[in-house]
């Protein structure tokens, strides 16, 4: 039985990687920010939960010392009034807990687009956070960069009820590569329970293939009935707005946008396709989700 950590258990891939591992006889110890949303899980056998902060690198050093393996990732705080700081010491805090510990084997969740710090927005925290992993002497590290998550998109239900169209900042015809977080969490159960990885490695998982906005819009109007729907290129200031609206910080808005503005460039097209990094769920799938998350107001 190994001990598996994983940091920021209750969101959308961390929850999902959990439930993927529960069961199978592994010591679970499950790290979030809210004590609430860990809850879910603390009846299930295995499982130890804390909740704290990821910023505390002896929080972190506590929970993760004796683990066989850990997973980690960087929550976000659209609060964050400078998040490339905030990125920089939640990153500094979890490098430092590895040193203290001991952990040799660590799982980073970053994202396509982490081979750069240039045009990748929020991502380039992600970036900065795997050369910071590569310098870790004796530790093994395995790096995940999961494309656009198709999740994305369910924030556009909200747009189209109000709006009545279909939009974002995506250009309409650029294709890039999405994937379903089922998909990633996956991959990420398959290699936490097998961590059989040496060295530094990195692992892209690119979703079933590339699609377009346009095609993307067609396929979620028809899952709503709405086969007329039309999709619209918002400029990047009336898009940054109606992020800050939703509550995010200035600095979060604009980093996405930045990193909106990096996919349209073609910058997340980065990563070669193979047969390793495809994986399954189609937008077509997902669209019956999408149609779920329209449909509940």
């Amino acid at each position: 039985m190994s001990t598996i950590t994983i940091l920021g258990a209750t969101g959308q891939v961390g929850s999902k990687t959990v439930n993927n591992l529960l069961g199978k006889g592994h010591a679970l110890r499950l790290i979030a920010r809210h004590a609430d949303k860990l809850q879910q899980f603390a009846d299930k056998e295995g499982v130890k939960i804390f909740a704290g902060d990821s910023l505390h690198s002896d929080f972190l050093c506590n929970v993760i010392s004796g683990s066989d393996v850990v997973m980690l990732m960087m929550p976000g705080d659209y609060h964050s009034e400078n998040i490339a700081a905030y990125q920089d010491l939640m990153g500094n805090a979890q490098i430092e807990a590895i040193r203290k510990s001991g952990v040799r084997k660590v799982l980073f969740l970053s994202s396509v687009g982490g081979h750069t710090e240039e045009h990748t927005g929020i991502v380039s925290g992600l970036a900065r956070q795997e050369n910071r992993l590569r310098q870790l002497e004796n530790v093994d590290v395995l790096i995940l960069r999961p494309t656009y998550f198709m999740e994305n998109l369910l924030g556009n239900a909200r747009i189209i009820k109000s709006m009545g169209v279909n939009g974002s900042a995506l250009k309409a015809d650029r294709k890039f590569p999405m994937i379903a977080t089922q998909d990633i969490a996956k991959v990420a159960a398959e290699k936490l329970a097998k961590p059989d990885w040496r060295g530094k490695t990195v692992l892209p998982l690119l979703g079933p293939r590339d699609y377009d906005m346009d095609e993307v819009n067609k396929v979620l109007a028809g899952a709503i009935n709405k086969p007329d729907l039309s999709y619209i290129e918002f400029p990047y200031d009336q898009a940054k707005q109606g992020l800050k609206q939703m509550g995010f910080s200035d600095s979060i808005a604009q980093s996405y946008i930045e990193m909106i503005d990096g996919i349209n460039m073609g910058v997340f097209n980065y990563e070669t396709r193979s047969g390793e990094n495809t994986t399954p769920t189609t937008i077509e799938e997902f669209s019956k989700t999408f149609a779920y998350v329209y449909n509940l107001n």
